[in-house]
């Protein structure tokens, strides 16, 4: 049997006590209020940095491709992915806060791919979200890739300008409704 296979067995993290209402045991930013949260991506080829606001709307993103070097081996060679994960990643972090127009110390929580992905793309990218988080004293949130990936669906649709169906959406109680409702986890990177 695989080590991350849950049988049942294991006791789930649910921050949403038996009152319904949240409680964020992990030192996550008050979900009642708006808040932004960097996201660090780095679980195979790409490294990928984003300031997501927790309506949903992207005030910053960054990525570095990595086509170039792959193209001609066919596929992902591991130990190329991580050399050009760590050549990039702070690049990209400070590229993707500066087109939010914010500086680290504005950002609430420093989310993070933690798996599943190439081990040693993803090291890069938990120990630069780890050494950001002490440094800054901000929650660290790890962050299911494929969960991610299917959240995604839930999140209230936004056009190019942050409008929510046509209507500009500043992070207001009212937007964060949509948001709120959501149950673990409520980031998708």
């Amino acid at each position: 049997m695989a080590k991350a296979v849950d049988r049942g067995v294991f006791n789930v993290y649910r921050p949403i006590g038996d009152d319904g209402t949240f409680s964020a045991k992990s030192g996550l930013p008050d979900r009642t209020k708006p808040f932004t949260v960097l996201g660090i991506e780095s679980s195979c080829d790409d490294t990928g940095a984003a300031v997501v606001r927790s309506d949903g709307v992207i005030l910053g993103e960054s990525l570095a491709s990595q086509n170039e070097i792959h193209e001609e081996f066919g596929g992902i060679v591991p130990n190329l992915a991580r050399n050009a994960h760590e050549e990039k990643i702070d690049e990209v972090i400070a590229d993707c806060l500066e087109k939010a127009n914010m500086s680290i110390d504005e950002v609430d929580a420093i989310g993070v791919t933690v798996g599943p992905g190439l081990e040693i793309c993803l090291r890069v990218g938990c120990n630069k979200a780890r050494q950001l988080a002490i440094e800054n004293n901000k929650p660290f949130v790890g962050v299911h890739h494929l969960e991610a990936h299917i959240l995604m669906a839930r999140l209230p649709e936004h056009d190019e300008s942050g409008a929510i169906g046509g209507v500009l959406a500043p992070a207001t109680d009212d937007t964060h409704e949509l948001v709120r409702a959501m149950d673990f986890p409520f980031l998708a990177l």
